[in-house]
């Protein structure tokens, strides 16, 4: 799991990093109290693993910023506490510990390899890569990569032998035609010897044609079977099944009685299977069934919503009151938000037959609030230059994953021109994150500390349209 090294001196290695400063693949810590498993998990879930060189400040010298070697505590209790600290990460980092400059001012450089059995979190489940100089959370897509890098080899040897059991059967199967075939062939020849008795050979050669359906019937009955066995999935029973499902579809919407069951949540019965086809069974029609309901209850559900964008001048009081009140639910301070709401540049809406369920904005800050969100994250950028904040999104939990805040999200970004945006939300929101950096919002600066959350941080995101039209 970990090793220790002792060097009397700084290595090559160490002096190289120092030179270069803090980056993708380094990390300077004054104490080891500052290795936290975070850090750990970040470097091992990185491609290219990295080192953390601890008892090192990074300083400006000469106008670079560059390693310091300040010393630290390199006893068996500190490394212990650090090799504690990779052990709790799910699963374990292996980690491999140096003790240098052991005649001078002594440092621990810990080496952490791309893990081979990534990805890792830390035991609050927290999953990390390294960026740049700093550690990020994964996004759930890179996690679902990185997911399926790992298991994709042994699911390619599961799916290599099913084939090869497959195709052996299979091979088994065209023997045994080839074998019917050659045996008719015999005995149509044997018919065609005996064409002077031609009623006699009519009979012969249709018993021989039922033969050859029947076989045909059993082949066709037995690969659908190692299909269904192998849990493989049959492009026919697919075609067949979509099919089905949507004659069941045009069946219902066929009859007003049946479109109202199923919306008001009500359940249907097949009584008629005439229609099924040889290639489903009686539980492939039961699962049709569900999912031409499913389709028409989504579809029903679909024509309740409404999304639309307003400025706040167009809204009615009753509108305000509601975009309030939905606010506040996710958490934003209440107090002095209607009369926030009358310097937005445009509101944004989801109803549900008729009631607010979402909201989002394209807000104008004051001059005063965006110097200060661009102060706390320590932002290089000119707040100036980013006039709009899109924020107050919030979602009813009944209403989402159904695509509407996606679809209000693009209907209000056009609004604000070609204009600069930016926006904050909290590291522990995931899902608000990955909607930002699909609207092209890149993160900016560095993490701070939440007013209405202390135990949490925000993170700062800005979107420049100059960058996304070149």
């Amino acid at each position: 799991m970990t090793s220790s090294k002792r060097i009397k001196h700084l290595s090559a290695l160490t002096r190289e990093f120092l030179s270069a400063g803090e980056g993708e693949q380094v990390d300077f810590k004054k104490v080891p109290d500052g290795v936290s498993a975070d850090d750990l998990v970040a470097f091992a879930n990185s491609p290219t693993g990295g080192q953390i060189l601890v008892g090192v400040s990074e300083e400006n010298v000469g106008g670079a910023q560059v390693g310091v070697v300040r010393g630290c505590d390199v006893s068996d209790g500190a490394m212990l506490q650090i090799a504690n600290k990779a052990i709790s990460c799910i699963p374990p980092v292996p980690i491999e510990m140096f003790i240098e400059n052991m005649d001078d001012k002594p440092i621990l450089r810990i080496a952490i390899s791309s893990s081979e059995t990534k990805p890792h979190c830390t035991q609050k489940g927290v999953y990390n890569r390294r960026d740049g100089s700093r550690n990020r959370p994964l996004h759930p897509s890179e996690l679902l990569r990185i997911f399926l890098d790992a298991e994709g080899k042994a699911f390619a040897d599961r799916f290599e032998a099913a084939a090869d059991r497959i195709t052996t059967e299979l091979s088994g199967l065209e023997s045994t035609l080839d074998d019917s075939i050659r045996s008719m062939a015999d005995q149509l020849g044997w018919a065609e010897s005996q064409l002077d008795d031609s009623e006699s050979n009519i009979r012969a050669i249709l018993g021989l044609v039922h033969r050859i359906e029947g076989k045909a019937d059993n082949i066709n009955i037995r690969t659908r079977t190692l299909f269904r066995q192998d849990k493989r999935n049959d492009p026919v029973r697919d075609r067949e099944f979509n099919k089905y499902a949507g004659k069941i579809v045009e069946a219902i919407d066929e009859r007003k009685e049946l479109l109202e069951t199923i919306r008001k949540g009500g359940s249907l019965q097949l009584k008629d299977h005439s229609g099924l086809s040889e290639e489903l069974t009686m539980d492939d029609a039961e699962k049709a069934l569900t999912a031409a309901t499913s389709h028409i209850r989504r579809r029903e559900d679909e024509k309740r919503y409404s999304v639309n964008c307003k400025t706040p001048g167009k809204c009615s009081g009753q509108e305000l009151d509601d975009f309030c009140k939905i606010v506040a639910d996710g958490g934003e301070v209440a107090e002095g938000l209607k009369d926030r709401l009358k310097e937005a540049s445009r509101l944004g809406f989801i109803k549900y037959d008729g009631a607010i369920v979402g909201t989002a904005a394209i807000k104008k800050p004051k001059v005063t609030y965006r110097a200060k969100v661009f102060a706390s994250a320590n932002s290089g950028r000119a707040p100036k230059d980013f006039p709009y904040e899109l924020g107050w999104i919030y979602l009813q939990d009944a209403h989402r994953k159904k695509g509407q805040m996606t679809k209000l999200i693009g209907e209000l970004m056009p609004l604000a021109g070609d204009s600069n945006l930016f926006a904050t939300t909290r590291k522990s929101n995931v899902i608000m994150q990955e909607m930002l950096h699909q609207l092209h919002f890149q993160p900016e600066g560095d993490e701070y500390p939440s007013k209405l959350k202390p135990d949490e941080t925000v993170v700062l995101y800005l979107c420049d349209r100059s960058q996304i039209r070149s």
